[in-house]
């Protein structure tokens, strides 16, 4: 019984497959072509589909179509669909032959002339800038009157089109119009009316923001959207009610509005930590509307945590931190870093600059606290070969610094590199977990790690890794020194691998964009050798 309700629809799937690829290539279709193949009969293709198929006048289904058990002979098709031109073929079908037709369909078009207008009795004082709804409307001219009203010619595809027009300050209007092929005597005039001024669609890029952070990074982005020509205010207001912050927006003159807070007072002055209340009030103009305008309001909520800290860290290794020691530092929600890096040297078993490693990191938080991050490392050499790896990494943040001067975090990670592509600052193939803990002192950390990392049956006993190093910070730039020793207890293996590097990331504001440069040396058994190189990325 299981055999027979798998088989059925493996049959179903296997007859219709034929059908289906031939509704998945119209669309590769380019001009006209005819072709011949064993078999017998005549198929159709067209682009697009479902063009009604005509054989000798008479009609037979739509594209794509098989005709397999015609005879052979002489045939007059058309093929004909709305808002395409018909298109007419006469072929001859061999006596052991298949004829393959596959045709592009032209599009029908006509010509309208459309003339925007103000509605009458509407202030002659509103800017009046109407704009053609993109889409597939091709505008051959446009004539502006000193009012403002356009007239537009266009060639628009046969059949029935809208033709919508915006403007801000303005109520969107639109008119449907049936067009036939070479009309040229058709026209339309467009109504507009004044909008009522509205606000609304209000977001925030960050809910929760530390002023000390640099440029945008240390700031909250509030958007909103008015309809028509108009002025407000942004105020913030504490937990006492007061008001600690308040500027005049730009008059409005476009739909989509922005502006942003730093977590200062009216005399910049840094706030306190805690939850602040953000209102944006806005209104119309008076000689738009003829009346007293109505004042609007919107509120949102943004808290400032002086506990979360946005910087770049080195994503090499495929966790983050510094170049050869993760740190307990996380990205803090909806937060991310992206970096690329060309680090050319030497490197183990390789001789120097024989190869040019490329490495390019990824690290996000989808949740407070949780971090995870992924690294790419592709290694061409110049003697025509190359290697590749992929790491990706989870750490979890315990202690973030805020209340005492530690911080730690748990990590872990699993790494894959094919032959000759393992990352030359990673941890070779295999999975593994940290502990990374440092000593928080003002913009200075010192931490130390400690891990295994397990690389699968062929070295049953884990690797035991020791690292350490000390990162400083400021609002602009960070740098580092750090050091890795990896322990190997199994049988025939090197017993140490010795790794140490500097780094420095600059990030001026306002501060989405960070450049980095870095330098290194390792030793592995016998072998030793140097590195260094440069790369940029993006923060937000």
């Amino acid at each position: 019984m299981n055999k027979r309700r798998c088989s059925i629809p493996l049959l179903f799937f296997i007859c219709f497959l034929p059908v289906f690829l031939q509704g998945q290539n119209y669309t590769n279709i380019k001009g006209e072509t005819i072709e011949e193949t064993s078999g017998s009969g005549f198929s159709i293709y067209t682009n697009p589909h479902e063009a009604a198929v005509f054989i000798d006048g008479a009609r037979h289904g739509f594209t794509p179509a098989s005709f397999d058990n015609i005879p052979p002979g002489a045939y007059s098709i058309t093929l004909c669909k709305d808002g395409y031109k018909d298109y007419s073929i006469n072929v001859i079908v061999p006596d052991n032959g298949h004829i393959i037709i596959s045709v592009e369909m032209r599009r029908e078009f006509g010509n309208i002339w459309v003339t925007v207008h103000r509605e009458e009795g509407s202030p002659e004082s509103l800017p009046f800038n109407p704009l053609l709804m993109p889409g597939n409307i091709d505008v051959i001219s446009v004539k502006d009157s000193p009012s403002g009203e356009i007239s537009a010619f266009l060639n628009l595809p046969a059949g029935y089109n809208r033709i919508a027009v915006r403007a801000f300050g303005w109520e969107d209007a639109s008119e449907s119009v049936m067009i036939t092929e070479y009309d040229t005597s058709y026209y339309i005039d467009i109504f507009m009316k004044p909008a009522k001024f509205n606000l609304g669609k209000a977001s925030q890029n960050r809910r929760r923001f530390n002023p000390k952070n640099p440029g945008n990074l240390g700031a909250a982005e509030y958007r909103f959207e008015v309809s028509a020509p108009g002025s407000g205010t942004i105020a913030v207001i504490d937990k006492n009610e007061d008001v600690v912050y308040k500027t005049q927006l730009n008059d409005f003159t476009s739909w989509h509005q922005s502006t942003a807070w730093n977590g200062r007072d009216s005399d910049g002055g840094l706030l306190p930590q805690g939850l602040y209340t953000v209102i944006i009030t806005a209104s119309g103009l008076p000689e738009f509307s003829g009346k007293e305008p109505e004042i609007l309001h919107i509120t949102l909520e943004t808290e400032i945590d002086y506990s979360i800290n946005i910087f770049p860290l080195s994503l090499l290794s495929g966790i983050s931190g510094l170049l050869f020691t993760p740190l307990p530092h996380v990205l803090p929600a909806e937060s991310f870093q992206i970096e690329t890096a060309i680090l050319p040297g030497s490197f183990y078993k390789d001789s120097f600059l024989s190869s040019l490693p490329l490495e390019m990191g990824l690290r996000a938080s989808p949740l407070n606290r949780l971090e995870i991050s992924a690294n790419v490392n592709f290694i061409p050499r110049f003697n025509n070969s190359a290697g590749a790896g992929v790491t990706g990494a989870v750490k979890f943040n315990i202690l973030n610094g805020a209340y005492f001067p530690l911080a730690l975090a748990a990590g872990a990670w699993w790494a894959w590199h094919g032959e000759n592509g393992a990352s030359p600052f990673g941890m070779g193939s295999g999975g593994g977990i940290c502990l990374p803990l440092s000593l928080e002192l003002n913009n200075f950390s010192i931490t130390f790690s400690s891990g295994t990392i397990w690389r699968g049956l062929n070295e049953p006993a884990p690797l035991l890794l020791l690292s350490g190093g000390v990162f400083y910070r400021n609002n602009w730039l960070n740098a580092g020194i750090s050091m890795r020793s990896e322990f190997n207890f199994n049988e025939g293996q090197d017993s140490v691998t010795f790794h140490s590097g500097m780094e420095g990331r600059f990030y001026p504001p306002p501060s989405n964009l960070f450049f980095s440069a870095q330098a290194g040396m390792w030793k592995q058994g016998s072998y030793a050798g140097g590195w260094g190189g440069f790369g940029f990325g993006v923060i937000y």
